[in-house]
């Protein structure tokens, strides 16, 4: 007989993707570049993120934004990555352990993390329009702007959360297959004879 190792690769993939997940969220959150903003009297283009409130455009100009939603957008984005960090934790423990219970609470945990990340990802492009928009000054001004590259990511973000939670929730036949590693003895080969 001989043993090999069996692998269901289900729980290690949601670790992984949990795990990209909050790179990328890390990323999204110190980046400063969820929207780029041009002006007309300026050549270069400015960026904006979550932690800048207010830029001096030129001499007579300063584009201010109420600090109330970007401190919330800010403040999701931290909760998300906390969710997003004990997944990791639970998953770890879950590859340890024999116990099913540990992925259901990092699923359950990159649900809300992704559910935090959309209510951000949401607000933030409203309401920035919203106050370019609404402002006589901020709109005469701007010529244009766009939503940038750490936005993306912070989508990027989303994507890999859902599908780590559906790879935790994934449930196999049996409770001992939940493990992504288990012994295995290979059973030898019988004939039957007539």
């Amino acid at each position: 007989m001989t043993d090999f190792q069996h692998i269901r690769p289900f729980k290690i993939l949601a670790l992984v993707m949990v795990a990209i997940a909050a790179i990328l969220t890390i990323v999204s959150l110190a980046g400063p570049d969820w929207v780029s903003v041009s002006f007309y009297h300026e050549e270069k283009v400015r960026s904006w993120g979550l932690w800048w409130d207010c830029f001096k455009v030129h001499t007579a100009f300063e584009m201010c934004l109420t600090a109330d939603w970007l401190a919330a957008c800010a403040a999701l984005v931290f909760f998300s990555l906390l969710a997003q960090i004990l997944a990791t934790a639970m998953a770890v423990w879950g590859l340890s352990s024999r116990r099913r219970l540990p992925y259901l609470v990092a699923g359950g945990l990159c649900v809300g993390a992704g559910v935090f990340l959309v209510i951000c990802l949401i607000i933030y492009p409203i309401m920035f329009t919203k106050e370019v928009k609404e402002n006589k000054d901020f709109y005469t001004e701007t010529s244009k702007f766009s939503f940038d590259w750490t936005f993306g990511i912070a989508w990027g973000s989303v994507v890999f959360l859902i599908c780590a939670s559906i790879f935790f929730f994934v449930r196999v036949r049996e409770e001992n297959d939940a493990q992504p590693m288990k012994l295995v003895k290979e059973n030898p080969l019988t004939f039957y004879s007539a």
